[in-house]
């Protein structure tokens, strides 16, 4: 039988009054939810919305799975990317109907690189990356794995998810200017952002002209190039790239075709990062 001695106000188990935790309270403690976190690198995020950006700001959530290169949206891939979109704070809305937010728009159709940079980081600080990026060292290189376990011991990321964790983390950090590719699975965080060099050796490819013209989402851009799709993926010596640039908006079947190159890609970048395996 259970024997309760007396405390105020209330009766109080034997066994917790002993400093043993009651079977009840550890089980809860053991379901507590783990921390979650993007599983789409910001980097893809904001090429989604370069490519919605080319309709309009509303969109149906088929719409928006068309732009990932998704044919349906009940998929539990699709449905995870699409929440990392809302985790990062670049779409909001219930039901069917989605609209990108205002730093989803800083984003996709900025003024300025400055402008971008600034959105993109915003991005990264809404979610559980922005309070480990801020509390880890500057400057110096550091291990994507040791990222992933500081998030499961001062996050609460689950332990199963640690090493995604580190690989978003890092391309996340990257595409916002945050970090920089140091080789060996490691990267280093920087404080100031990070312009990227093709873009200034590119000239001709920047996000919008001078005159603002092709800024207005949906409008002819005549026989101005957009770019519509610019995606990173850094590896232990460098950097795969995928770039798309054209002067009219891409159809669904367009990105269908893109969602399939890019499959491929990560099977390149998953060799040539020593994940792969020889023939």
């Amino acid at each position: 039988m259970l024997q309760y001695i007396q405390s105020d106000p209330q009766e109080v188990p034997l066994e917790e009054s002993n400093g043993v935790e009651p079977a009840g309270d550890a089980r809860r403690r053991r379901r507590k939810p783990a921390t979650g976190f993007p599983v789409l690198d910001l980097g893809e995020a904001a090429s989604v919305l370069a490519r919605a950006s080319q309709h309009g700001w509303e969109h149906t959530v088929a719409e928006i799975a068309g732009y990932m290169g998704h044919a349906t949206t009940n998929s539990g891939a699709f449905r995870a990317k699409l929440a990392a979109l809302r985790d990062y704070g670049l779409v909001s809305g219930r039901g069917e109907s989605l609209e990108i937010t205002s730093v989803g728009r800083r984003i996709a159709v900025p003024e300025t690189e400055e402008q971008r940079l600034a959105a993109l980081q915003e991005a990264f600080s809404n979610t559980a990356f922005g309070p480990l990026y801020q509390e880890s060292v500057k400057g110096s290189p550091i291990s994507i794995d040791s990222i992933g376990r500081r998030a499961v011991n001062r996050l609460g990321v689950a332990p199963g998810s640690q090493g995604q964790f580190g690989e978003v983390f890092a391309r996340s950090a990257s595409a916002a200017g945050l970090a920089e590719t140091a080789g060996e699975g490691k990267i280093t965080l920087v404080t100031k952002p990070q312009a990227r060099a093709s873009d200034d050796e590119n000239p001709g490819l920047a996000d919008l002209p001078a005159d603002g013209s092709s800024a207005t989402p949906g409008r002819a851009g005549g026989s101005e190039l957009k770019r519509v799709l610019d995606q990173h993926w850094p590896i232990p010596d460098g950097e795969v790239a995928l770039t798309v640039t054209i002067a009219r908006p891409l159809s669904a079947t367009d990105f269908a075709s893109i969602g399939s190159v890019v499959a491929e890609i990560e099977k390149l970048v998953a060799s040539l990062s020593g994940g792969g395996t020889n023939a």
